[in-house]
């Protein structure tokens, strides 16, 4: 169970967020080079990709690569995982801005902090960094294993910008837990699948959730909460920076309850995104959502979570009700989304 505590975090307000990301390259402020611009897939109309900064990158291993075996008792590295840890601790030496924070070598990906400290050389951009580290690895493999083709890795990479210190901090941590959980998950199969205390607030309060209780510590939780009054040229908007919140892989904090705050969750869900849901209903012991969200929430997409507490406080959604859904919205949330408001 998370106390409150440990969820706040820093609120990194939605404003400053926007304003770094519409600069050209990375943030020009005094939190450089602890923030940057979008360096995904997808290169971003306006940005210059060379330029110092931070960013959290996962590669996923392609199926069947197997880089770690973990178990209750240990953690070992396979052979290609390695050369996996060899190779990323190289890249250093082929360019001096680049330097390698905290990561963490999982079964099946890759995280790791990528510090651009200085701006890269003309031409040089992160995605060719990272695809030059790829690159070696293949390599590697084939002159160890004797092989014309091995490719270890999925095409692209996923990756999160970083906006503070505070920030930072959260990614690292969550990095760190990665055994952790995975361990809880592989001990507890049915950790997702059945109501139970996720989180105490401040006045001591216990709250009980259903689905995937380490949402709440993902590094990156933005609050939804949009008007009633919000209207089809609104949505347009909303459209756009919800993109933004995915590509950057967000998790949504909110009671969906307004008909843009739905259409927000059904977005989320059709394009693969996580979501923390709040309801005033009471979690009995025989609690389970309805359809899809059940789906999603032994998934490991959905965390629902009861703002009743451990009896039946609300009869239904009123004033009340809806208070302290956007209460707990904002304690658990990191980042704040309020657009659409009338």
């Amino acid at each position: 169970m998370v106390s409150m505590e440990r969820v706040k975090g820093a609120r990194v307000k939605r404003k400053r967020d926007i304003r770094c990301v519409q600069r050209r390259g990375f943030l020009h402020s005094s939190l450089q080079p602890l923030s940057g611009c979008k360096m995904g897939n997808r290169k971003q109309k306006g940005y210059d990709y060379n330029r110092a900064g931070v960013a959290m990158v996962t590669l996923k291993a392609r199926k069947g690569m197997w880089l770690c075996r973990i178990t209750q008792e240990a953690f070992a590295l396979t052979d290609v995982g390695r050369i996996v840890q060899r190779e990323l601790g190289g890249i250093h030496g082929f360019y001096e801005q680049v330097k390698i924070g905290q990561y963490q070598i999982m079964p099946d990906h890759l995280h790791v902090m990528v510090h651009v400290v200085a701006n890269l050389p003309e031409g040089v951009t992160l995605q060719r960094v990272i695809r030059g580290f790829k690159i070696g690895v293949d390599r590697a493999c084939r002159e160890q294993f004797g092989k014309e083709s091995f490719h270890v890795f999925e095409k692209g990479m996923n990756d999160s910008l970083v906006f503070g210190r505070e920030h930072l901090e959260r990614e690292v941590a969550y990095i760190r837990d990665n055994v952790r959980r995975y361990r809880l998950l592989k001990a507890n199969p049915e950790l997702f699948r059945r109501p139970k205390p996720v989180l105490t607030l401040t006045d001591g309060s216990r709250l009980f959730g259903f689905g995937n209780l380490f949402l709440l510590e993902h590094p990156r939780r933005v609050s939804v909460q949009i008007s009633r009054r919000a209207t089809e040229l609104d949505w347009n908007r909303l459209h756009e920076e919800l993109g933004f919140y995915l590509e950057q892989g967000y998790v949504f904090v909110s009671p969906f309850i307004s008909s843009f705050e739905k259409r927000i969750l059904h977005a989320v869900v059709a394009q693969g995104g996580r979501a923390i849901r709040l309801t005033h209903v009471c979690f009995g012991e025989r609690y389970k959502p309805m359809g899809e969200l059940f789906d999603l929430c032994c998934a490991g997409r959905l965390l629902e979570i009861s703002v009743a507490g451990e009896f039946e406080r609300y009869t239904r959604l009123d004033r009340a009700a809806c208070l302290r859904l956007n209460e707990v919205t904002r304690e658990i949330a990191t980042t704040e989304w309020l657009q659409g408001r009338g």
